[in-house]
Parts: C-alpha cells; structure tokens; sequence
C-alpha cells in the first residue's frame, strides 16, 4: 500500500484505507503529532531500567511518600535511656552515643542527618554513614546509598564497602567504619532489597503518562482528529485540496474565535485518545496508592483523602513506629553494644510531640477531670521561663477528688427550685453507685479474658492438627528417633504462640493504659514476651511428645480436647493478667494501684472481690488464672 493513500483524492478514505485504518496496520500520523508517541514509549523504556534514584527524582509519587515519612520522622526528638530495671529508665541525654547522634559533624544538624538516612533506607532499603572516631565521641558523615558497592564473598555479611566517588575513583571502608541499616532481601542478606522494585511498572506507567500529558498540553489539550470525504464527493485538483487544508487549518488555530466549516459530507472523526479518555487524574492517583500502599502511608497524607485528621492519627499510630523502633533497634545494636560496648541503653523517638498534635491531650484531660500537665511543663514546651506556682498542678473549681464528688459551692449557679439539689446531696447511695459501675467494668474484663482464652485454644488446636497430620504415617520407633520433626514442630508452636500473645497482650495493654492514664509501649515487653512464648511451647511440646513415646500416637491424640482446654486457658488468663499488670507499671501512680479478684465460676466464688496491693501476693496463694482450669481474672484499680 502507498504510504499515502490520499494522492489523488485529498481527504478521501478508500476502501483499503478504511481497511487499514480499522486493523490498525496504518496510520495517517503519530498520535499526538511529530515524535509523540515515540517519546512516551522511551519514557516508559527508561522507568522500566532506571536507577533507584532516578525514580526519586522524577516520580512525583515517590518523592511525595519517600518525604512526607523522613520529613515527620526528622521532626522528632531522638532520645538515649538507661534501663534500671523492667519498669524504670533513666534519661542519658550527655552519653557520649547521645552527643554523638545529636551533633553528628560540624556541618550537619541531628534532624537532617536522620532525614538523609530514612530517605536512603525509603528508597533503597539501605542506608550508610562513615563513623569516624573523634575524641570519645564518634562523628558520622552520611554516605548516598547509589555511591556504596558491597565487598567479600561471605554470605551473611560484608566484609568491606567501596565508596564510589563523582570523578570515578573509589574507597575502600571496613565493615568496623561503616554504620550500614539495611532492610530484608531473600536473595542477599549483606543488602537490603529496595520497594521500589515491586513498584517499577506502576512508576513506568506513571512517567508514560506523564509524557502523554506534556505532549498532549503542546497539543493544546485537543483530540487529535482527521477528516472524512465520502467516497461519492466529486474529485479534487492539487490546488484545490491545498486550499482547503491551508483554509481548514488557519480556522483549527482560531477555532476559538472562528468556526469550522466543512464541506457538506465531511465529518472531523478522531483516531487518537483525548485527555478526557486518557483519565489522568485517575492514573496518577492511582500511581500515588499503590506506593503509600506499599510504604503503609494513610491517603490523607499526600492529600488524596478528605479526611486528614484520621489520616494524622493512624500515621503516628501505624507508620511511623515501625520505622523509628527499626532504626532504633539498629543503633542499639550498631552504636551501644559494638561502638560502646554498653547492653543497657537503648534509643528511643519521643513519639508523644507528635500524638500531642492530636486529641490525645484533650482525651487525657478530659479523662482525669484535670490538666495532665503542670503549668512550667506547658511552658517549657513553647521554650518559655517557668513563673512561680507553675509547678503544682491545678485542679480546676469545678472539679472535686473525693468520694462522692460535688460541684463547688463557689462556682454553682443560683437553684432550681423544679429540679434535683445541684450539689449532688440527693444522692443517697454513691458508693453503691460507684460499685456497680466498678462490677460492671470487671464484667467487661472477664468476657476479654474469655476472647482471649479461645483464641490461645485455637492456637493449641492447630498444634494438634499439625502433629496428627505428621505422625499419623510413623510408627513409635520413628518418632522415638526423628528429633528433628519434634524441633520443627515446636518452633512452629512458639512462633503461633508468640503471635497469639502480642495480640493479647497489646490489646488488654493498650485499654488498660487507656483506662489508668498511661502509655502502653510494646517495645519494653518484646523480650519478655518472646521467653513466654518458647516457655509455652517447650512445656506443652514436651508434654504431647512425652505421651507419645510412652502411650502411643493413639492413646496421646485422644488427650487432645483436655490439654487444648487447660492449656489454652492457661496461656489466655497468664497474658491478659500480665499485661494488665504490665500497664499498671508503666502508668503513673503505681504504687497506689491495687489488683481486684474476679471470680469466673462458683469454683473460686469466695476469692471474689479480694483486693491486695499490686505488689502483694494474694490470699488465696496462687493468682487468678494459674492454677489448673482456673478461668478467674483480675482487675487493676
């Protein structure tokens, strides 16, 4: 076929044109006009075997996700703790790993040097900083990630790094120089596995149109369009097709202030995609999902939801502390016990300035009755002088503490003769009243314990699954010998067990903490909670297997529905116990807490209402809840 078909008949479609058009196999010209098309292909060429920080650079998406996470997290105060013991920390803010981290050299500030290292572990999932000795002190130099090439042959770590410079030539740093915070990679434990390879189409599909959008503006934003002829119009000479495309193509630029006119039986028929179809707003909003997906960044945060108060909330909530407990668990490691050989400090975020942000402050005040701060606090916090009597904490005059709290005399409107004494005094049984809320709140904490118990059964009942399906096929010899089945099924056991109980235990931390005006914080019972979980595993995994080497497959497996039972509620009644004993410490006013008794059947009826400090040990010699089928609970006051 002629390369154009409209030789003779200009504007004309013939049949074989019409043909070709309609399979696609032709063209009139490049969408969009010129070069068009080819530049948008070479855009989305080039995004599909770009570097990482070539992705930074030039996907808006990215780089909006990537900063709005470093950029929060440099706004917050990183702090070293000493650990005293479980439930007490002391500030060391004048350690020499303190100092270091808050001046990290002459030119760079604390804030941006954490920024530099989040934006590198955001983007590559790997971040480097050279850690050079300075007095008894260390000060840190942040390396780009692009710039570091991994040394050695070892599989688990790097023996050396090469640091890359702009003129080509390199350096060589040992692993004891480098500070290296690198992310998971199945295929290379020495280096982290950047997210952005998972998300590479979806950025090659957003440069693509993002091309396509510029092109289409030089366009002026118009459908590109052709005009049909039919085939019965009369033919046309050269210079009466010229004069019609010169004529045609003057009123196209003036459209505006000229209308297009056509001789009759033409028709403007468009062979290209118009910015209405194309959906750019849609594609580049959908670009923006997939990568706060991918990085747990609520929509509201790179404003594409309406809603950004929530969007604040889960932000401090959800997403940040990950990565702050990530980074923190890391300069532990690398800085405290490697740099300084020192195993009882550790780092911490003060992600409270960014809760006090919220509601946080008004729930808590509006929880206690009274301001939760003292006044030199508030006043510090705005970088103000203290002022005498700031202090003291101020009890507002509406407020009474007491039994049977009234309104203050002082401050009470004039009464209404029609209506109950406003000073409360038509009260006659307050403490009544208070004790069937009080029973009410206990009756709550027993149906959680309840939840709790038969999701730890359920974790008992997989367990049993799982060594029936494996033994049901080997005889007692074989099982007698094959130690190695017994490990793997224990530590699939204490992994399940473990996630049982840090949802327990989260869960009942956080209401209680809620409930005494605390800060629940996970990160200080990981440790712990790990101990309980393989405790419980060894115990229970030894006692199946025991049954089995002594009494059979069989005779073990029908044991099943009584240790499930007794288990279970042993593992949910010691978790929902310890964590609320857990929120009790680490909520102000321990010591004057105490721990009541609630009594979960007529079994250990007598006990109920048992109150002892929470210290103390209880009357009855064992706790709620440990002794065998024991379901009882206990609430912390």
């Amino acid at each position: 076929m002629a390369a154009w078909p409209f030789k003779k008949k200009a504007l004309t479609a013939t049949a074989g044109a019409l043909d070709a058009i309609a399979d696609q196999s032709w063209q009139p010209y490049p969408l969009l006009g010129g070069g068009s098309r080819q530049r948008i292909q070479d855009a989305y060429n080039t995004a599909q075997s770009a570097s990482y920080a070539w992705m930074y650079t030039n996907s808006p998406a990215v780089r909006t996700v990537v900063d709005v996470i470093a950029r929060n997290v440099g706004q917050l105060d990183l702090r070293l703790y000493e650990e005293v013991d479980e439930a007490e920390r002391q500030p060391k803010p004048d350690h020499p790993a303190a100092l270091s981290l808050r001046y990290p050299n002459l030119d760079t500030t604390s804030d941006s040097f954490i920024r530099s290292l989040f934006t590198d572990y955001l983007i590559y999932k790997n971040a480097y900083a050279l850690m050079i000795p300075a007095g008894n002190q260390i000060a840190f130099e942040h390396m780009p990630a692009a710039n570091i090439e991994i040394r050695g042959n070892s599989l688990f770590r790097a023996e050396g790094y090469r640091y890359h410079r702009i003129d080509g030539t390199w350096v060589d740093f040992t692993p004891e120089q480098v500070m290296h915070w690198r992310g998971e990679n199945p295929h290379d434990p020495r280096i982290g596995l950047s997210p952005l390879d998972t998300l590479r189409s979806v950025i090659a599909e957003d440069a693509a149109l993002q091309a396509a959008t510029v092109e289409l503006a030089n366009a002026g934003l118009t459908e590109p369009t052709w005009v049909f002829r039919p085939l019965e119009a009369p033919g046309w000479s050269n210079e009466a097709r010229k004069g019609f495309e010169e004529d045609l193509t003057n009123r196209m630029r003036r459209r505006n202030k000229t209308p297009v006119v056509l001789e009759e039986g033409m028709e403007m028929r468009s062979f290209g995609v118009s910015p209405k179809d194309a959906e750019m707003m849609a594609v580049r909003q959908w670009a923006i999902e997939r990568v706060a997906s991918l990085y747990g960044v609520p929509l509201g945060m790179v404003g594409m939801d309406s809603n950004v108060k929530d969007a604040q909330s889960q932000f401090y909530a959800d997403t940040l502390p990950p990565y702050c407990e990530d980074f923190t668990s890391f300069l532990n490691q690398r800085i405290l016990v490697r740099a300084y050989n020192w195993t009882k400090g550790c780092f911490e975020f003060n992600l409270d300035e960014k809760h006090m942000g919220d509601d946080r402050l008004a729930a808590l005040t509006s929880a206690t009755g009274r301001p939760v701060m003292v006044t030199n606090e508030a006043r510090a916090r705005l970088n103000l002088p203290p002022v005498d009597g700031g202090d003291e904490l101020v009890t507002p005059m509406n407020v009474l503490v007491g039994d049977n709290p009234r309104p203050s005399t002082d401050i009470m409107p004039i009464q209404d003769p029609n209506k109950p004494p406003q000073d409360g005094s038509y009260r006659e049984e307050p403490k009544a009243l208070t004790k069937a809320v009080a029973v009410t709140s206990r009756a709550r904490d027993l149906d959680r314990q309840h939840r709790h118990i038969s999701l730890a059964q359920g974790v008992i009942e997989k367990h049993y699954d799982r060594l029936e399906r494996g033994l049901e096929e080997k005889s007692l010899s074989s099982v007698k010998a094959n130690r190695n089945d017994w490990r793997r099924w224990r530590a699939k056991l204490a992994a399940d067990i473990h996630g049982t109980l840090e949802q327990i235990i989260e869960t009942e931390g956080e209401i209680y903490a809620f409930k005494l005006a605390g800060d629940f914080r996970m990160s200080q019972v990981r440790n712990y909670l790990r101990a309980m979980a393989d405790g419980a595993a060894d115990g229970i995994n030894a006692t199946i297997r025991s049954e089995v080497e002594e009494n059979g497959v069989d005779a073990a497996l029908s044991n099943r529905a009584t240790h499930v039972m007794s288990a279970g509620i042993s593992l949910g009644a010691s978790a929902t116990r310890w964590a609320r004993e857990e929120a009790a410490r680490q909520a102000p006013g321990t010591e004057q807490r105490v721990k009541v008794w609630i009594p979960n059947t007529n079994r250990h009826a007598e006990f109920g209402g048992d109150t002892v400090p929470l210290g103390s040990d209880w009357p009855a010699g064992f706790a709620p809840g440990s002794a065998p089928g024991c379901a009882c609970s206990m609430a912390i006051e």
